[in-house]
């Protein structure tokens, strides 16, 4: 009788399906290769075979959901950019929904709990390795998206401006799992409405880089000699 040969395929999804809950649960420095095969049925030899490292099979993980988003960000930029803006307010909305939206939307994937929890945890711990994992797979997309803001808001210093859209980022990362959201009200973080939640970012980071471009525009405006002279 002829043996079937394992499904490769299906071995390396198994392994991949399995970290991701132990990155989320112990974090890269305390999630184990040897738990991670043990639980997903595998052996060492299989995750070399399919991974290689720790931190390959981690990046797997990661750019597994980032890539993902990455392209959606990219082509609703692009779609942005094909139109004049209807004012200031209106154009950083539209960025500010673009980047935020899709990342809100996967996290009402139940299938997609453990990556959340994933992302949350990277945003509170302090690792070179995976900030650097983070960092190569996400730069591309948010400099693109950095460049579309300077151009919406010149007033606004550079690094001002890479501060608000961290600020944005990391709203947009621990809201979904915002455990003092949850002792203030006794509710879930989990996004029931998550359209919602989409438009209560949106609004309060458009108001906070809003509120920066006006602020800096005023300054500019007195400090100018015209103004001086008017004056």
């Amino acid at each position: 009788m002829k043996r079937t040969a394992p499904d490769k395929s299906s071995a390396r999804a198994a392994i991949a399906a399995t970290a991701v809950r132990h990155f989320a649960e112990y974090g890269f420095r305390g999630a184990s290769i040897r738990e991670i095969l043990r639980d997903a049925g595998a052996n060492v030899a299989a995750a070399h075979y399919h991974f290689g490292t720790k931190e390959a099979l981690y990046r797997e993980v990661v750019g597994s959901y980032l890539g993902k988003l990455c392209e959606e960000r990219r082509i609703a930029l692009e779609g942005i950019q094909t139109r004049q803006p209807e004012s200031q307010g209106k154009r950083i909305a539209e960025l500010v929904h673009a980047y935020v939206y899709p990342h809100i939307r996967l996290c009402t994937d139940p299938a997609a709990r453990h990556y959340v929890q994933l992302l949350a945890r990277f945003n509170t711990e302090n690792d070179e390795l995976t900030g650097r994992i983070y960092t190569e797979i996400l730069e591309p997309i948010r400099s693109a998206y950095l460049k579309a803001l300077a151009l919406a808001t010149p007033e606004v210093p550079a690094a001002e401006r890479a501060r608000l859209f961290s600020f944005m980022v990391s709203l947009m990362v621990t809201a979904p799992a915002d455990t003092a959201y949850q002792s203030l009200t006794g509710r879930s973080p989990w996004p029931k409405n998550p359209k919602r939640l989409v438009e209560q970012i949106v609004e309060f980071v458009t108001a906070g880089i809003l509120e920066a471009a006006r602020s800096h525009g005023q300054a500019a405006h007195s400090a100018s000699p015209v103004s001086r002279r008017s004056g």
